[in-house]
Order: structure tokens, then C-alpha cells, then sequence
């Protein structure tokens, strides 16, 4: 291999690290690797209505290991110090769980998260909490595990409420 060969080696490798590391930075998901194809308006809408709910429940996940999985642990299983989230007796509506989260309660660890995290980010966290809880979402990273170690795929029709 020439000089020049290996210095547009090196320039192609680092131009997709940047790429990579300025996706990451950003907070974006990485885009999917295969696309299936669409053959109606009907699967359209459906595969939007996924990707959404993915997108919202991986938003989730990084709020989630930002703020609440020291109290709550790391897959919302709870711990000494705060409640298991998933608990199928335990389930708390979408205004419930706003309500505690920005508001906290009084007397207890759970503090209000109001000036860190706004309702869009505390709904995004809900569903991650509600697709843990709906054993919908196995533990671990919403991006890695789905089909071959990949993006999670919601459930056709799942969506927290």
C-alpha cells in the first residue's frame, strides 16, 4: 500500500469516527442498519408508531441512567433506598407518575425532578419504566437488546397509556 493509500485509509476511518462520536454526542440513536420494506399506507403508519415508541423508551433509558437508577436501580428493579418500578401491583397511570416525579414526596428520598427534567423527558422515562414493567422490554440497553443484539422492537400495538 502507498503512502497516499494509507493516509486516505487513515482519512475515511477517522471521518466515520467523527461521524460516530458526533451522533453519540448528540443524543441521537444510531440510525438502523437494515430497513424492512413497506407495502402499504397502513404498515407505514404502524412502523412510525414503533419507531416512535422506540425512540421515546430509549429516550427513557438515558434519562433513567442520568437521574433515577441510583435510588431505583439500574433496571428499575428498586433497591434499600427506593421502590422496584416494575412491580405488576405497583402500577402507577402516566398523571401518577408525572405527578410523584415532579413533584417528589414529602418525607421520603424521592425528590422533585421539575427543574431538571420537563413532562416530555418524565413521559419518555414512564414509558421505559412502563415497558420494564409490561415485560415488554427486556434489561439491559434498549439498543441492543432486540433481534441479533440490536435495536429493541416494541411489540406490535404496545404503547403505555
Amino acid at each position: 500500500m502507498t503512502a497516499i493509500g494509507i493516509r486516505l485509509s487513515l482519512a475515511t476511518s477517522a471521518a466515520a469516527l467523527l461521524l460516530a462520536a458526533s451522533t453519540t454526542i448528540a443524543g441521537q440513536a444510531p440510525a438502523p442498519t437494515t430497513v424492512a420494506p413497506l407495502t402499504s399506507a397502513k404498515a407505514t403508519g404502524e412502523t412510525s408508531d414503533r419507531s416512535d415508541t422506540y425512540r421515546d423508551v430509549y429516550q427513557g433509558w438515558k434519562w433513567w441512567h442520568v437521574y433515577c437508577y441510583r435510588c431505583h436501580g439500574v433496571d428499575a428493579l428498586g433497591t434499600t433506598v427506593a421502590p422496584n418500578l416494575t412491580d405488576p401491583n405497583e402500577k402507577f397511570t402516566r398523571a401518577e407518575f408525572l405527578r410523584v416525579v415532579r413533584t417528589g414526596v414529602p418525607k421520603t428520598a424521592m425528590q422533585s425532578w421539575s427543574k431538571l427534567l420537563d413532562d416530555k423527558q418524565i413521559g419518555q422515562v414512564y414509558l421505559y419504566v412502563r415497558a420494564r414493567a409490561d415485560k415488554v422490554l427486556p434489561p439491559g440497553r434498549p439498543d441492543e437488546v432486540g433481534p441479533n443484539a440490536g435495536q429493541w422492537v416494541p411489540p406490535q400495538g404496545w404503547r403505555a397509556r
